[in-house]
């Protein structure tokens, strides 16, 4: 269920530094996206789980003021990068069924909440695995087809910018809180079975057309609030061995990005550290103006966490630097 990346929100990318503003040409025609709840926004309202997002507290500062299925108060990250590349203010989820033809040519979410890697991790929930999102891409790939020919819809994808988040309940999931996996692997040895899942997904996304893409490292998996609640619900302490585990999982991750797009000719494959620029925004709050309320606590089968954000985010990738001015406060209520 993308247990809350909160901070992945501000930790994007603008290709090369690419200046934005209302007059500019977008560098990248569309967006398309795929991963778990940092960047479902909607798509598990029609399957049938109960890892949905379309009811309060959820959506309370979206136009609207309505629960949209997005795992959040508001925007989540596709929105946010659609609206600062120019393009559009929000990335409607694929599975919607009434979806035009601007939407589809402008990019669209796969992304399921709960989602992972490891097809294990959705075998419970009944969300859509990372394997399934490629087959609602084919899809998609013929609905472009139809409504602007395949060699138009070739150049499009070519060119269309893909953001991948993933692996945090792959981990908390199979490995950490239900330890189903620990029966097969140590840490080392699911870490480099999720990157070799990670690296088909990659190269199937490249033989389907697809040359620019961003794959987002895993966040502190020990600060997340599930974590702290479960095993250090008194301290409220980070849990530092699940974080290491993140650490050097990303730095395999990293390498082996590098050696990916080196082998795939043509291709602009980049990693987006999440971990560092969140770890510092929790070890130094006052320097972004984050006030963090920790309200951690489980209501039915959800962890609920209210972080109150209000600062100028920096967001530091390969990709460059860019500024998100928060205006007001935003209430963060993953699942």
């Amino acid at each position: 269920m993308g247990i809350a990346i909160t901070c992945f929100a501000f930790i994007l990318l603008v290709q090369h530094c690419i200046i934005i503003n209302a007059k500019s040409v977008p560098k990248f025609p569309a967006i398309l996206i795929f991963g778990d709840s940092t960047v479902d926004t909607g798509n598990n309202n029609y399957i049938s789980t109960i890892f949905q997002g379309n009811h309060r507290p959820y959506g309370e500062n979206f136009p609207g003021r309505i629960p949209t299925g997005r795992f959040s108060d508001g925007k989540l990250v596709p929105d946010f990068l659609a609206s600062m590349l120019g393009i559009k203010e929000y990335i409607p989820p694929f599975l919607q069924p009434d979806l035009s033809n601007n939407d589809l040519l402008t990019g669209v979410s796969f992304a399921s909440a709960g989602s992972g890697y490891d097809d294990l991790t959705t075998t419970a929930s009944k969300v859509i695995p990372m394997s399934d999102q490629i087959k609602y891409f084919e899809q998609y790939i013929q609905n472009l087809q139809l409504i602007i020919g395949e060699e138009k819809a070739q150049k499009l994808v070519s060119r269309a910018l893909i953001v991948i988040s993933a692996g945090t309940n792959d981990f908390i999931f199979n490995f950490y809180d239900i330890p189903t996996r620990r029966h097969q692997y140590n840490i080392t040895g699911y870490q480099d079975f999720l990157q070799s899942l990670l690296q088909n997904f990659v190269e199937d996304l490249y033989n389907l057309g697809c040359r620019n893409m961003l794959v987002a490292g895993l966040p502190p998996v020990g600060c997340l609030p599930i974590q702290i609640t479960a095993k250090s619900p008194f301290m409220r302490k980070c849990i530092k061995e699940e974080n290491f585990d993140a650490q050097s999982y990303n730095v395999k991750l990293a390498t082996l990005l590098k050696q990916i797009q080196d082998a795939l000719l043509g291709s602009n494959i980049v990693y987006s550290d999440s971990y560092h620029p969140f770890m510092h925004m929790i070890n130094h709050p006052k320097k972004y103006d984050v006030v963090v309320v920790a309200l951690a606590h489980m209501k039915q089968v959800h962890s609920v966490t209210n972080i109150i954000l209000s600062a100028k985010m920096l967001l530091n990738t390969c990709f460059g630097t860019v500024y998100i001015l928060v205006n007001r406060p935003t209430n963060i209520f993953p699942i």
